[in-house]
């Protein structure tokens, strides 16, 4: 389900998902938390994974999050944010919730955030504070993640930093090691979540 009151964010959205050629569909949308909740009573049970706006004209993200809670709490959320860095993120970091998404994303990448969000078994693990994980990261490894969150393959990054595929992959065995994740798929839902990625 969408939940988003720009009705031009939202059919981008659908067509993204449509153009990467996704698995999953967008079952419900919602402009409001009003009419997110309605929605969540009637459908909570069939649905996979919440893309929500944490702006909304009668509300907040945070108000829809309690509804989810409470009537679906195994479902996943992704809040859909202007900006990574938005100071409203502070308000829910201990909410239901299983990431960001930059509302500049694109469609491939959106595919990607959205597989391993739902294929992640566990949503309680604690996340490092992002701007200390920025800090131990070199200049090269922010490289190759920006790359990889472009969807480029271990060849591809190293024919355009020149330097060795393997050369690559070592500097990925740090980095996964860095932000505690054991794959290219999990590394990159990271980088979206925590900034990382522009």
């Amino acid at each position: 389900m969408v939940v988003e009151d720009h009705p031009i964010y939202r059919v981008g959205l659908r067509m993204g998902l449509r153009y990467s050629n996704s698995e999953y569909n967008i079952l419900a949308e919602a402009d409001s938390v009003r009419q997110a909740i309605e929605l969540l009573k009637e459908r909570g049970n069939e649905l996979d994974l919440i893309l929500l706006d944490y702006y909304l004209p009668d509300g907040t993200a945070l108000d829809v999050l309690r509804v989810i809670e409470t009537i679906c709490p195994n479902v996943k959320t992704l809040i859909l944010t202007g900006q990574a860095s938005d100071p409203t993120i502070n308000n829910i970091d201990n909410c239901h919730i299983d990431g960001f998404v930059d509302k500049t994303i694109k469609p491939e990448e959106l595919q990607i955030l959205i597989q391993a969000v739902i294929n992640r078994q566990s949503t309680s693990s604690q996340r490092k504070a992002s701007y200390i994980i920025k800090d131990s990261l070199t200049p090269r490894e922010l490289e190759i993640i920006k790359l990889s969150a472009a969807g480029k393959s271990a060849r591809e990054i190293a024919s355009e930093l020149c330097i060795s595929k393997r050369t690559v992959e070592a500097h990925k065995e740090r980095i996964f090691s860095k932000l505690d994740v054991k794959s290219t798929t999990e590394m990159v839902n990271y980088a979206f979540r925590n900034g990382l990625a522009n």
